[in-house]
């Protein structure tokens, strides 16, 4: 062979390469910021260009230079998977209301003309230049015409300034103004250049597409915050923007840039909840967040909690439920930090249980100790029962129950049953035709001997008198009394021993009474033995003279 020679080989790109570059060349076309004021549409099977016309553009008199534009050759059968490229200003542009889809409470909606929508309900339409108040513990969940949907709390209220759509392209313009209060939103994505979401306060524009966010007016309606919770949102203010990711929030005073964009605090983590809560102002708790002065706790019977039941503010890691009908509730729970922005949520279902209320015990008091049987335990009448269950059990889990009463028409109860000494546990148990409410707070009572009277016997001798009696148990004492009367107004001893006896002198020429009761260790006193009369010893004295006369008879 001769010498080899390099040979040069030249590509030629197939059919397939150069439709692949010329459509590459056409998305940076129109992805390009002089296309942004275009609509890019996909023709589907069946189009063609004089009912696309008709359908979206504000005149079908645009048909031909549409055609031009897009440099159509067959107006009639355009081809399925090309795109059309529309300028936004030839497209129909219609108002389009949003709808109030939810509300609890108090809330009221005033049309532009001043006028009052009575009565207010779910589907009531709202227009461009309405205005929407929620009062305190109330609350109103709006849907616009792109599904995007917003909850204004309580103590809010917002303008709605412009609500419209561009005909059937999907692209929906909402533009609305927060005067006071809270909301979250939730934005669809956007569907074009002519979709657009922005949200007003006093100090800031919020403008947002494809995400989660809260808003609200803080001081005295000079400042904003804002906290995004998904995608992004920028934020205006004092002429300077500010984006402000996932997981931060950002202050905003009037006249002033929005704050650098600080990480919200984290969520809280829940106590155990129980899979049925039948306790009767149960309490929500939750473990403490660094850096939180304060907890927003929120209720709802709806799992998006698009409107609220109940909503309170604490700064305690605890917070009892308030009473809300049987059913399942959707509980969120966030941290505020010192700068008022609010952190991310906790969310957990509860099930409640706790109708029929049960009454309250008020009779005896919690640890009564109880002398003797006969008992009386008393309720208050409860108006969501048409009957009682009483329980009383040896124990406070009621595993041994020693009485049940379970078809009681009265709210007292005479407890002659129980007799034992001991600690006793009673609850009680609201009915309802058949159903049965949670059982009550758990009492108890002390069962108690009753103490028995204590009976004296008396010895006397010339100089002593000694009143003994049975000793019962250790631990009592013994309380004597010694009278110069039978009324034991006029105490000559008032004395306490733990012996069984007392012994004083005699006292001559004085009857006197004594009686004996025994005290018991926590203090109980029982009941006074019988009185008994001490008898003077007789005087030596006195039988001198029948002596000394019977000696003189016989002298005479």
């Amino acid at each position: 062979m001769g010498q080899g020679r390099v040979k040069r080989l030249t590509l030629i790109p197939s059919m397939s390469h150069i439709r692949r570059h010329i459509l590459a060349m056409l998305l940076l076309f129109t992805l390009s910021p002089a296309t942004g004021s275009e609509w890019i549409y996909t023709v589907v099977d069946g189009d063609n260009l004089w009912d696309f016309s008709e359908k979206y553009l504000d005149s079908v008199l645009r048909f031909e230079k549409l055609r031009k534009l897009n440099n159509i050759k067959n107006p009639k059968r355009l081809q399925p998977g090309s795109w059309l490229r529309v300028p936004m200003k030839w497209i129909r542009s219609n108002a389009v209301p949003a709808t109030l889809a939810d509300h609890e409470g108090q809330v009221q909606l005033t049309r532009a003309d001043g006028s009052l929508v009575s009565p207010i309900k779910a589907g009531t339409l709202i227009r461009l230049g309405d205005q929407l108040r929620t009062g305190p513990k109330s609350s109103a969940a709006i849907l616009f015409a792109d599904n995007s949907a917003l909850t204004l709390h309580s103590h809010g209220e917002m303008k709605f300034d412009h609500l419209s759509a561009h005909g059937e392209t999907g692209m929906v313009d909402s533009r609305l103004r927060l005067i006071e209060g809270r909301l979250q939103t939730k934005v669809r994505p956007s569907a074009g250049p002519g979709s657009r979401y922005e949200i007003y306060t006093p100090s800031a524009i919020s403008a947002v597409r494809g995400t989660v966010y809260r808003a609200a007016v803080t001081g005295n309606g000079t400042g904003s915050n804002i906290e995004v919770l998904e995608g992004k949102v920028e934020v205006s203010g004092g002429e300077k923007q500010q984006l402000v990711g996932a997981g931060f929030g950002t202050h905003i005073e009037q006249g002033k840039a929005p704050t650098a964009p600080v990480k919200l605090l984290p969520p809280p983590t829940f106590n155990p909840i129980p899979g049925v809560v039948r306790q009767f102002d149960w309490r929500l708790q939750w473990d403490t967040i660094e850096g939180a002065v304060n907890y927003r706790i929120e209720v709802s019977r709806d799992r998006e909690l698009a409107v609220l039941t109940w909503d309170q503010l604490t700064d305690q890691t605890h917070l009892p439920l308030p009473e809300l009908p049987d059913g399942e509730y959707w509980v969120r729970v966030r941290g505020i930090d010192a700068n008022g922005l609010e952190g991310n949520s906790r969310v957990a279902s509860v099930l409640l249980d706790t109708q029929p209320q049960a009454p309250l015990s008020l009779n005896p008091p919690d640890g009564t100790i109880q002398r003797g049987s006969g008992i009386e335990l008393q309720w208050t009448k409860s108006e969501d029962a048409d009957r009682y269950l009483l329980e009383i059990a040896t124990d406070q889990g009621f595993e041994q129950i020693v009485h049940r009463m379970g078809d009681l028409q009265e709210t007292r109860y005479q407890a002659h049953i129980i007799t034992e000494p001991g600690t006793y546990y009673w609850r009680v148990t609201s009915i309802l035709d058949t159903e049965f409410g949670p059982p009550g707070v758990v009492r108890s009572w002390q069962l108690r001997p009753a103490l028995e009277a204590v009976n004296s016997n008396i010895e006397t001798t010339d100089d002593k008198v000694t009143a003994s009696w049975r000793h019962a148990t250790n631990g009592q004492l013994y309380q004597v009394q010694l009278a110069l009367d039978s009324e034991f107004s006029s105490l000559e001893l008032d004395q306490k021993t733990d012996q069984p006896e007392v012994s004083f002198d005699q006292l001559h020429g004085q009857v006197r009474y004594l009686r004996v009761r025994a005290i018991d260790a926590d203090g109980y006193q029982g009941p006074w033995g019988s009185v008994q009369r001490i008898e003077p010893p007789l005087d030596q004295g006195i039988w001198a003279i029948p002596i000394l006369f019977v000696l003189g008879l016989l002298f005479i």
